[in-house]
């Protein structure tokens, strides 16, 4: 059974508002009528409950168990079709002795099964609530990216594209009454980058290297593509199944498998670090795995309903950001220059 971790995101809590718990996010692919067996490390730092959520294709079941380090408590187990759902409660005493581990196993049934496991851990203790003064505005001061830039004249169309779109982003994450939470912790350090990004266009006349403009396009296109998968009604995605189902199904798996290849291009793409201003940054792979994860609920809420598709929460918190991240990013890869080969002239 092939298990590959898709996103690590953790906890970013800010004061006055409810802590969200770090979740780990993992893909699934269980072969046809053969035995499989995997098990997933999981670090606790935190005592509180863990939640661990399963969903599968097919109705082949699965056993789940989760073991402690040798000696501090009970193996909790539990079998079940798709979807599945346990929570293991770890103590204050169970925690720095090693690592917990999740065992998934599939006994040799038939049918193939593809999916997703979401583990949450507990998150740690809030912080200090922030101090607010009587006019509701907070004491502390902002960070540079969080202030905002004004409309100027003098500067370019797509410089004014690239300010308008970036102040679009930064003030729903600053100003925004009732931000939703990020799990994924993109966000603010995405527009963090953007910021410096955005200064050096405007102040020094600087442009983004061909291959960071390039992997901004990719990353605003698949956004795009699915926000298209979000509000597609396209009976072939969403149903309900015509003629023989399992023509349909192929129909709409071809159809989705576009958009997942495309995910995973630029998965590929941001995991080979060949754009220069992105060196050391983390937010790229949070973002695209996060916005992987969101194209599976938007997948999967025609197929099991939204209230047991998987990520449901994850989706509508992050989506509004996206769009927002998704017009910044292709304002800026607008500004790049074009990344153009010229070949020799052939000798004779």
């Amino acid at each position: 059974m092939g298990l590959n971790k898709i996103l690590l995101a953790g906890c970013l809590v800010l004061a006055c508002l409810p802590a969200h718990a770090e979740q780990l996010l993992y893909s699934i692919d269980v072969p046809d009528a053969q035995v499989a067996t995997y098990r997933v490390p999981i670090e606790i730092t935190h005592p509180g409950e863990v939640l661990v959520e399963a969903t599968w294709t097919g109705n082949r079941p699965l056993a789940f168990r989760v073991e402690p380090p040798a000696g501090i408590g009970k193996t909790i187990r539990k079998s079940s079709p798709s979807p599945m759902r346990m929570k293991v409660v770890v103590t204050e005493e169970q925690l720095g002795k090693g690592h917990w581990m999740l065992v998934i196993h599939a006994n040799p049934l038939s049918g193939e099964s593809e999916g997703r496991v979401a583990i949450s851990l507990p998150e740690p203790a809030p912080l200090e609530p922030v101090r607010v003064a009587y006019d509701g505005a907070p004491s502390r001061l902002l960070e540079p990216w969080e202030e905002p830039r004004p409309l100027v004249d003098g500067i370019t169309r797509d410089q004014r594209a690239l300010l308008k779109s970036t102040e679009s982003f930064r003030s729903m994450l600053v100003e925004g009454d009732g931000r939703a939470p990020d799990t994924c912790r993109w966000q603010d350090p995405l527009m963090e980058w953007l910021a410096e990004q955005r200064d050096l266009v405007l102040d020094e006349g600087a442009e983004p290297d061909p291959s960071t403009g390039k992997l901004m396009e990719q990353m605003a296109r698949a956004i795009r593509s699915v926000e298209e998968v979000r509000n597609t009604r396209d009976p072939d995605v969403i149903g309900p199944p015509t003629g023989d189902i399992r023509t349909w199904q192929r129909r709409r798996n071809d159809k989705l498998a576009k958009v997942e290849d495309q995910l995973d291009e630029v998965l590929n793409a941001v995991a080979r670090n060949h754009a220069p201003e992105l060196e050391g940054r983390q937010w790229p792979v949070r973002l695209v795995s996060c916005l992987t994860a969101a194209e599976r609920f938007f997948d999967q809420r025609w197929v099991l309903g939204e209230d047991r598709a998987p990520n449901r929460e994850l989706a509508e918190n992050q989506w509004e950001a996206m769009n927002r991240a998704a017009a910044a990013l292709d304002a800026l890869s607008a500004l790049a220059e074009d990344d153009v080969i010229r070949l020799r002239a052939r000798q004779d």
